[in-house]
């Protein structure tokens, strides 16, 4: 019994780990990061690794003939059917997603000290209206939005950084979802085959006799 409670504690620790990314691109850093839990694996800049050279081969090996498959027909009503499943998903996914940390610090520079002024002024609207639509379509955690100029510079400075996570069971839950409106689509599809194929059948059973 005690062995069953801790495999279900396991397992409930385990879906509710977040995953997502961690991704910056600084003056002074750039990456791109996984993000499991509290653990973070480096997945830009990657690292490199020296490959094993393999010895030529030298014997020839003989092409086997490859079997033509018959391809399944996609209909303009499947393709929106299942452009109509994707659009689902990802709204699903979005409403499921934390945005964990946002940072974004802007710094407004151009060689004329007017065009830096101009582009302060526009930067400052766009991130007004930017951020109303985020607040009201994301869960945001922790953001800092800062926009400046400086007449010393000739080029803008842009600092962005993004930690985003989704829980595992979330992630299982929004692809059996997927997955199970598939199924459906592909099981209609294959009645709907069917049943296309007998009516073709019927019809030229009756043109025979005739």
């Amino acid at each position: 019994m005690l062995v069953w409670i801790i495999v279900i504690v396991l397992l409930l620790l385990i879906l509710a780990c977040p995953v997502g990314i961690d991704a910056a691109c600084t003056q002074d850093k750039r990456h791109l990061k996984l993000k499991i839990g509290p653990f973070r694996k480096k997945l830009l800049p990657a690292e490199k690794k020296k490959k094993p050279q393999k010895p030529p081969n030298t014997e020839k090996q003989e092409e086997k003939p490859r079997e033509e498959k018959k391809k399944r027909k996609i209909t303009p009503d499947d393709i929106l059917t299942l452009a109509e499943i994707a659009l689902d998903t990802l709204h699903a996914f979005r409403m499921h997603l934390t945005v964990d940390r946002f940072l974004l610090h802007w710094t407004a520079a151009a060689k004329d000290p007017y065009d830096a002024v101009q582009q302060y002024g526009r930067i400052n609207a766009v991130l007004g209206i930017m951020a109303g639509k985020a607040h009201a379509s994301l869960t945001i955690r922790d953001e800092d939005i800062q926009a400046q100029f400086d007449l010393t510079r000739e080029k803008p400075l842009i600092e962005v950084c993004l930690i985003l996570s989704i829980q595992i069971w979330e992630i299982l839950w929004i692809g059996l979802c997927a997955g199970a409106k598939g199924l459906r689509w592909l099981m209609n599809k294959k009645r709907n085959e069917r049943a296309a194929a007998a009516a073709a059948s019927e019809r030229s059973i009756s043109d025979g006799e005739l």
